[in-house]
């Protein structure tokens, strides 16, 4: 480098470096974001990999502790059930693993399972245990939302606690559902015999996430510091260097010396940066002919515009009109400039108020002769606040504004069904409820989703699962009436609407759907059926949307309970 010559050298060099780290820093930032965020997205799916390993394999072993017991049973070696849970106890690798039964309490240490059993077969089938005793005590997860969600059928729930050493358990509690053989001794209905309890420590799953963390960190610590290393070489050679000797010739020229040029020293961008450097030093001088040629640029552009602008002088004469105004307005220039600036859209007020200030967004839309048009206007002053002259700014909207239809209703249906989203239903089923309870008339819902959805997804993938949904929705669309709101709820959940509907049509009309659907042939003849809860504001108390729609759920509800494919009435739920 060559020795300063002078304070102004030094005061430029003092700047470069300062944009030299400047530019590393914002660099070194925006890399190190890019890289935060991908390692973060390694870690959590990581994580949730390891999580979801982890319940599989759980699931795996409670499946076979099920499938055993099922064994045991269909083999008819009840006295045998004890002893394999006492065994499960014993299992390396689980702190607790037993079988409870649908109430908390552990299963297989009484007689009370051999006692009902002996009583639904009438007779001593199964001998009593001699050395039984009555079990009172319940598991502590017994009034959990977990082990109620796995007695009520659900699939495998799993619940974290702590343990008397501080460390985490995972409790996995799987249901045994009741099986064909389960009928010949135990009493009909339950859907659930049992859960089967395991809890494990979670030790060595918080170990392989702690070690997938420090992994993505020397990772990302590796990739930063690589990446910078690179960075600053790359950029010292090609690009700091070269803007150094621009921009001191750029301060000298900036002194008035003209004569000191920048050395082009190569084809690349920086060589035409310092070749464009040099062409600006010498058109300097010709800068007042430079201004002139960009008003000619600008005139062009104005004329060539396809927005219409009109622009008057300090008295109100029109003084300028570009062609595309003659096209937007359907005037010619010489109506426009006779009729005057406020006439420009044949509505005086108009004008006026874009002029006063009076619209918010300084722009209104209107339908001009068929079209629809936005217009702007503004009064233009100048630097002491004179007033020198107006200008009017109009443009032809119809497309945008057919586009933005098209968004709206976008917004408020679902791409896979086309029907109402789940936001829009809302809405409009709040309209509905507040006009018919004003005018007195009644008003049904209905609730209603695809039996066993996620197990059809599961055996013929979600492609079929799509189209079962889209088959389901047009069904229902061609079954209801015209002015019934209609829309998906969620998942494989639909929501019907019926205003004017009495209590006595709704269920016919819930059931006819029913059937339509059942009759439906999807794919290769595959069949779904649909169960629906239905209330009506007359035999249902509701207040709100929500407490109709809630009684239509529990009627929903009970309708799987009983069997599927089948229709229930919120009265006859209460009943």
């Amino acid at each position: 480098m060559k020795p300063l010559g002078n304070e102004a050298d030094r005061e430029q060099l003092t700047l470069t470096h300062r944009l030299r780290f400047r530019l590393l820093f914002g660099l070194s930032l925006s890399v190190l974001v890019g890289l935060v965020a991908t390692a973060v997205f390694y870690v959590h799916q990581a994580e949730n990999a390891i999580l979801a390993e982890n319940e599989r394999a759980l699931h795996k072993v409670t499946d076979a502790v099920g499938s055993s017991l099922e064994s045991i049973m269909e083999g008819g070696h009840a006295e045998v059930a004890a002893e394999f849970n006492r065994r499960l106890a014993r299992v390396g690798g689980a702190t607790r693993f037993l079988i409870v039964r649908n109430d908390g309490r552990p299963a297989f240490r009484d007689n009370e399972t051999i006692n009902a059993v002996n009583a639904e077969l009438g007779g001593v089938v199964f001998a009593p245990n001699s050395d039984a005793e009555p079990v009172r005590e319940r598991i502590p997860e017994a009034d959990s939302a977990p082990f109620r969600a796995a007695v009520s059928g659900q699939e495998a729930q799993q619940l974290t606690r702590w343990g008397p050493k501080g460390e985490r358990l995972s409790v996995f509690m799987d249901p045994i559902f009741s099986r064909e053989v389960c009928t010949r001794c135990h009493v009909q209905g339950e859907r659930v015999r049992g859960v089967v309890v395991m809890e494990t420590s979670q030790l060595q799953v918080e170990q392989d996430m702690i070690s997938a963390r420090i992994r993505a960190f020397f990772g990302l610590a590796l990739a930063l510091g690589l990446t910078m290393l690179g960075t600053g070489y790359f950029l010292g050679k090609t690009l700091f260097g070269p803007i150094e000797g621009v921009t001191s010739a750029m301060r000298r020229v900036s002194a008035g010396d003209w004569d000191h040029g920048v050395p082009v020293e190569s084809q690349d961008e920086i060589g035409q940066m310092a070749n464009n450097f040099n062409l600006m030093r010498e058109r300097l001088k010709a800068n007042y002919l430079s201004l002139l040629s960009e008003q000619d640029k600008l005139t062009t552009i104005l004329l060539a515009a396809r927005e219409a602008v009109i622009v008057t002088d300090r008295a109100g004469d029109v003084v300028l009109v570009n062609p595309a105004a003659e096209e937007v307005l359907n005037k010619s220039v010489a109506q426009i400039r006779q009729d005057g600036f406020e006439m420009i859209v044949d509505d005086p007020s108009v004008i006026h108020s874009l002029l006063a200030g009076e619209q918010d967004q300084g722009q209104v839309e209107l339908e001009y002769y068929g079209r629809r048009l936005a217009v702007s206007a503004a009064t233009i002053c100048d630097g002491d606040g004179a007033v020198i002259g107006s200008a009017a700014l109009i443009r032809d909207i119809d497309e945008e504004h057919r586009m933005r239809m098209r968004l709206s209703r976008m917004a408020r249906t679902d791409d896979l069904t086309g029907l109402y989203n789940r936001r829009h239903l809302d809405e409009r089923f709040a309209e509905e409820f507040d006009r018919v309870r004003a005018n007195g008339q009644p008003l049904a819902v209905m609730i209603f989703d695809v039996d066993h959805f996620k197990r059809f997804n599961d055996t013929h993938g979600h492609d079929m699962g799509d189209q079962v949904l889209r088959a389901v929705g047009r069904v229902t669309r061609e079954t209801l009436r015209i002015y019934d709101v209609l829309g998906r709820y969620g998942g494989e959940e639909f929501v019907a609407v019926l205003p004017g509907l009495h209590s006595g049509d709704a269920g016919p009309v819930a059931d006819r759907l029913r059937r339509d659907v059942a009759g439906l042939r999807i794919g290769e003849g595959l069949q779904v059926t649909v169960s629906i809860g239905v209330a009506c504001t007359e035999t249902v108390d509701a207040d709100s949307p929500e407490a109709l729609l809630v009684a239509a759920d529990k009627a929903l509800y009970l309708a799987k309970q009983n069997g599927r494919n089948r229709v229930t009435v919120a009265a006859e739920a209460l009943t």
